[in-house]
């Protein structure tokens, strides 16, 4: 008699967003709903500042910031918007984007 040696696979369902209709000039562009993976990791990337200097800690909570919106900026917008986006204009388009995607959420906050 030969046992059975199968190992049933985790089903994970995908978390599903819609993507984000964005209206920017008159023209409108789709923004994925998908977080990339490379925007979840920036922190990781960044060495927290052992000095708790207020100033240090700005700075070092701007550099995140701004990483985040780089890497936002090379992996979610589109060529087409990327043409026609002014830069004055890239934060509240983050903004918006994470937002709706729920980035930065706490999953136990209960919002």
């Amino acid at each position: 008699m030969t046992e059975s040696t199968a190992v049933k696979a985790l089903s994970i369902k995908a978390k599903s967003r819609k993507p984000l209709l964005v209206e920017y000039d008159g023209v409108e562009y789709t923004l994925s709903g998908r977080i990339p993976s490379e925007i979840m990791t920036i922190q990781a990337e960044y060495k927290r500042p052992r000095n708790p200097a207020k100033d240090v800690q700005e700075q070092f909570q701007r550099d995140l910031g701004v990483a985040a919106i780089n890497k936002f900026y090379e992996l979610v917008v589109p060529d087409a918007f990327k043409g026609a986006l002014d830069m004055e204009d890239l934060g509240a388009v983050f903004e918006a984007w994470s937002e709706h995607v729920g980035l930065g959420e706490s999953k136990d906050s209960g919002n």
